[in-house]
């Protein structure tokens, strides 16, 4: 369901004007949506580990921040040391994260055991890929893409497979979704269009720039519930304690703390909801639309999906359908919950700045 639904985004395009208005960013919607269709076809994740498409995930976004740092220097009059410096880390932290993943499952391989050195990078990159996004620019194009390395770097660590290459589509999925929602708001006759690459986040925003829902909101809030129930279960039933699989934090630690392993793979699971999220926070400045009239549509529509799976829910039949039932409408009530605390972070991740010289500036909510 979830491919048909991707291809069916795919389609979008075909219905509106935008393949005549925007046709290159209309041709790259409909590529990463059918790339991202694929994923939900794909084995589960953890039955058979291939290092090799991790290595092949970390190289395709060293091959993408290359091409976006030569970008920025050709854009910037002059491009900030500090800035040149922390992308040029996050690159660093994508190539250490591949030796680590690679160098780790030899080892491992050999009975040697995970090498202490390796076992302290990884540590040090899952705990910087909190602190770097907040310290890159606030514009919109440079925050997103500093956690897409940030993240990324860390989400490669955790990983075992054809999965790596997840969060990387998605991302770009969502980047184009960002430029498709602003060339919609100029079919709509919204006059005040910015380039994405001259928008600020910020929180101190003007309240009369802030317009009136339209009908495409909804559509907007239904996308992002779609693809948020897409990066839950576009790598696999991970609903399912089977769908687990304790060599994704090896590269961590090797003796069994469930709790350890339990907070890792929790994390693993909100990277692409993170991202998804941040994504989301871009759509509503480049719409110009309240940040709580748009998530309150979606709370509404968590809501309709709460109410549809609980009169599913069965007390007859087989233990697994009585247990699959249970499960589906918990996952949609913890939506809720979940989609509140997810904002708040993307919420955070946006808008915070911190200045390595001098005083450190922030943003009050």
């Amino acid at each position: 369901m979830l491919t048909a639904g991707l291809i069916a985004f795919a389609c979008w395009p075909f219905i509106t004007q935008l393949w005549i208005r925007a046709k290159s960013i209309s041709l790259s919607w409909i590529f990463f949506s059918l790339l991202l269709a694929v994923f939900p076809l794909m084995p589960v994740v953890g039955r058979k580990p291939d290092i090799f498409l991790v290595i092949g995930a970390g190289s395709l976004v060293l091959l993408l921040s290359l091409c976006v740092l030569t970008s920025l220097i050709k854009r910037k009059d002059r491009f900030i040391n500090e800035e040149l410096l922390l992308h040029l880390f996050q690159m660093l932290s994508i190539a250490l994260s591949m030796y680590v993943v690679y160098s780790t499952h030899h080892s491992l391989l050999k009975k040697q055991g995970l090498p202490f050195l390796n076992q302290i990078i990884s540590w040090i990159i899952l705990a910087s890929s909190f602190v770097l996004p907040l310290l890159s620019p606030t514009s919109l194009f440079e925050r997103l893409f500093s956690i897409l390395l940030s993240w990324m770097s860390a989400y490669l660590l955790l990983s075992t497979g054809y999965e790596a290459l997840f969060p990387l589509v998605l991302s770009c999925l969502m980047f184009v979704w960002i430029q498709m929602e602003q060339e919609t708001l100029q079919q709509s006759g919204v006059s005040y269009r910015q380039k994405v690459t001259s928008l600020q986040f910020t929180c101190n925003l003007d309240i009369t720039q802030f317009r009136h829902l339209y009908l495409d909101d909804i559509r907007r809030a239904f996308f992002l519930v779609f693809f948020l129930v897409t990066a839950f279960f576009g790598t696999g039933n991970i609903a399912s304690v089977n769908s687990f699989d304790l060599a994704s934090v090896y590269c961590f630690l090797t003796v069994f703390s469930p709790y350890m392993m339990g907070a890792l793979m929790m994390w693993k699971i909100l990277i692409p909801f993170v991202l998804v999220m941040c994504a989301f926070e871009a759509v509503q400045l480049t719409t110009q639309l309240s940040s709580k009239s748009l998530f309150l549509m979606v709370l509404i529509i968590s809501d309709i999906m709460a109410l549809h799976f609980f009169f599913l829910v069965k007390d007859y039949g087989s233990w697994l359908e009585i247990g699959t039932s249970i499960s589906h409408y918990v996952i949609v009530m913890s939506m809720t919950i979940v989609l509140m605390l997810l904002n708040g972070l993307a919420h955070l991740l946006t808008t915070k700045k911190l200045e390595l010289y001098g005083k450190s500036k922030s943003h009050l909510i």
